[in-house]
C-alpha cells in the first residue's frame, strides 16, 4: 500500500445522530491500495451525534481524525476548517447523513485520476433515498448522464453528481477555489461543479455508487433549508455575480466567461422585475452594457423566459434542484 496520503475524505457533521454511523461504516468498507485520511468536524450538534462519534472513535483506525467544535461554526466555518487540514492529493466530501454503496468506489475514482492527468475530477451517479435509506420513487438528482461534464451542462442546471460522488484534485492547496466566492449562499456542489468544469475536464461514471439522503424535516442542507424568498433571490444573484467576477478576473476560457455572464445577467434581470429594491432594471442595464457576451446573455434571457418554461413542463426539469415529493418541509 502507498504510504503517502493520497485521499482526504471530508465529513462535516451536524445533527446526524441517526445517520453518521452508516456514513462512517461506508468509508470503512472501502477496499483501497492507498492511504487516506478522514477529517470529521462535529459542529456542536444539539442531538446525540457527538456521543455516537465518541463511542465509535475508540475503535476507528488512526487515519480518522475527529474535531469536536467548542461552538457551532456553521456549515461554512466547519467545512472550511476541514478543507484547510486536508493533505491528500485528492479530496472528496461525504456529509454525515449520506453514505457510499460500492466498496470499490474510492479505488476506481483514484485509479481514474491517476491514469488521466488531464482530468480534474471524476463523479458518478447516486440514489436519492429517504430518512430510512429507502430509494424514493421518481426522484432523481440533477446529475450528468454523459461521460464528460461541461459548463454547458451547468448552464442547464445539471451537476456532475451529488457532493459525495465528486472526487477531485486537491485544489484547496493552491487556492484555485477563492474563499470570496459566495458559495456559503448556495449548495456546495453547485460552486465546486462550476470551478472544476471551468478549470479542466470532468469525467462522469454512470453507476449509482452512493446514496444521497433527502431529509427535509431537519438538518442544514441546501434542499432542507431552501426558501424561494427575497433573501434567497438576493443571495442567488450575489453567487452568480461572484462566478462572473471569478471568470473575468482570471481570464478563463471563453465558455466559462460566457456561461457565468449568462447566468448572472439572467437572474439579475429576473429579480429586477420584482419588488426587491436591491435589483432595478436600470441597474441591470448598467451591468449588461459593461459585460462581455452581451448578445449571448440576451439570447439566454429570452430562452429562459420564453422556451425554457415550456420545455421544463414537458421534460420535468427543475433547473438544478431535485423535484421534491409532496411532503412537508422543515419549518
Amino acid at each position: 500500500m502507498r504510504t503517502e496520503t493520497v485521499l482526504s475524505i471530508i465529513m462535516p457533521v451536524y445533527n446526524h445522530e441517526a445517520y453518521v454511523r452508516q456514513a462512517i461504516e461506508s468509508i470503512l468498507m472501502q477496499k483501497t491500495d492507498f492511504a487516506y485520511e478522514v477529517l470529521i468536524g462535529e459542529d456542536w450538534s444539539p442531538d446525540g451525534t457527538r456521543q455516537v462519534l465518541q463511542n465509535m472513535e475508540k475503535t476507528l483506525p488512526e487515519c480518522f481524525h475527529i474535531y469536536y467544535r467548542e461552538k457551532n461554526l456553521g456549515m461554512y466555518g466547519n467545512i472550511t476548517d476541514l478543507f484547510s487540514r486536508a493533505t491528500g492529493r485528492y479530496i472528496i466530501t461525504l456529509e454525515g447523513d449520506d453514505y457510499w454503496l460500492f466498496d470499490g468506489k474510492l479505488q476506481r475514482q483514484v485509479d481514474y485520476l491517476e491514469s488521466h492527468p488531464d482530468v480534474v475530477a471524476v463523479a458518478h451517479n447516486s440514489l436519492v433515498v429517504n430518512e430510512q435509506g429507502q430509494p424514493i420513487p421518481g426522484i432523481k438528482y440533477p446529475e450528468c448522464h454523459k461521460t464528460e461534464y461541461s459548463l454547458r451542462h451547468y448552464r442547464k442546471g445539471i451537476l456532475p453528481g451529488q457532493t459525495a460522488t465528486m472526487m477531485y484534485r486537491n485544489y484547496h492547496l493552491i487556492s484555485i477555489f477563492p474563499t470570496w466566492i459566495e458559495y456559503v449562499l448556495f449548495a456546495m456542489d453547485t460552486r465546486i461543479a462550476f470551478m472544476l468544469a471551468a478549470n479542466g475536464r470532468v469525467h462522469c461514471i454512470q453507476q449509482p455508487w452512493s446514496a444521497y439522503r433527502l431529509v427535509l424535516s431537519s438538518g442544514t442542507s441546501y434542499t432542507a433549508t431552501f426558501r424561494d424568498d427575497d433573501d434567497f433571490k438576493r443571495r442567488m444573484v450575489l453567487f452568480y455575480r461572484s462566478l462572473y467576477l471569478y471568470t473575468t478576473a482570471n481570464a478563463l476560457n471563453g465558455l466559462s466567461i460566457r456561461v457565468s455572464t449568462q447566468l448572472f445577467l439572467f437572474y439579475r434581470f429576473r429579480w429586477s422585475l420584482g419588488k426587491n429594491p436591491l435589483f432595478t432594471l436600470s441597474g441591470f442595464w448598467k451591468e449588461l452594457v459593461s459585460a462581455r457576451y452581451k448578445g449571448a446573455a440576451l439570447a439566454y434571457i429570452l430562452y429562459r423566459i420564453v422556451a425554457h418554461p415550456v420545455l421544463a413542463r414537458r421534460r420535468g426539469w427543475s433547473h438544478g434542484r431535485i423535484v421534491l415529493p409532496n411532503v412537508e418541509r422543515k419549518k
